[in-house]
């Protein structure tokens, strides 16, 4: 077992598909289809503003990313309704399986802590709302220094300068096959969380290991 295991937040520990309901909310049979595209344009955002070098938080990226959903969804809310899902970030809901991994994890020693393109702010919002807070040895973000996002190698690198750990002995834990693959490029061993049966990335590198849930990664490695 490596003294630290590092988990993606979003997809991972958080689920997003909660901001469904909240969107279904705020513009009825629109919910599942808003939070899609939102979701996609969130992350896209984030891939180029790193190719651009156009840095901005990841609130601010969310809120953009929203904005043009809607545009493009043809959904004229208010801005007292996208205020209110913005505000669902903040408390988005751990997996039922976070909470029971994290504490294995700890309870054998196993620093566990959060690497997420989130700001600190959003972080440990859904992290104490959730409750996995009393798990979690750190809380790290993009904004807290390197300002690019994953899975650009800086932010990686990041992650070892912020814990001061070697490379080998950090499992970076993540549902998102772009960030695995970031990862494992960097030389993290790393696990694949996925969730959703997806086929992996064709991005010249693989995770060291596939599991379908945080309970089977315990499992496997304590």
């Amino acid at each position: 077992m490596r003294g630290v295991a590092v988990f993606d937040a979003y997809g991972t520990l958080f689920d997003t598909e909660g901001l469904v309901t909240r969107a279904e909310a705020e513009a009825p049979g629109h919910g599942q289809a808003l939070v899609g595209l939102w979701r996609a344009k969130q992350l896209e955002y984030t891939w180029l503003r790193s190719l651009l070098d156009r840095y901005r938080d990841f609130w601010a990226v969310t809120r953009d990313a929203l904005e043009f959903a809607c545009e493009a969804a043809g959904l004229h809310l208010s801005a007292e309704a996208r205020d209110r899902l913005m505000s669902a970030w903040l408390e988005v809901p751990a997996f039922p399986d976070a909470a029971p991994a994290l504490s294995d994890f700890t309870a054998r020693g196993v620093r566990c802590c959060v690497f997420s393109n989130g700001t600190r702010q959003m972080l440990q919002s859904a992290a104490a709302s959730s409750g996995l807070n009393r798990y979690l040895d750190a809380v790290l973000s993009v904004d807290d220094g390197v300002r690019v996002y994953k899975p650009h190698p800086a932010a990686y690198e990041f992650v070892c300068h912020s814990l001061g750990v070697p490379r080998e002995e950090v499992l970076f834990v993540s549902s998102n096959g772009f960030d695995v693959a970031g990862a494992a490029s960097y030389g993290f061993p790393t696990a694949w969380v996925n969730r959703r049966g997806l086929p992996w990335e064709r991005l010249g590198v693989t995770p060291h290991r596939v599991v379908s849930s945080l309970g089977e990664l315990v499992a496997g490695w304590v």
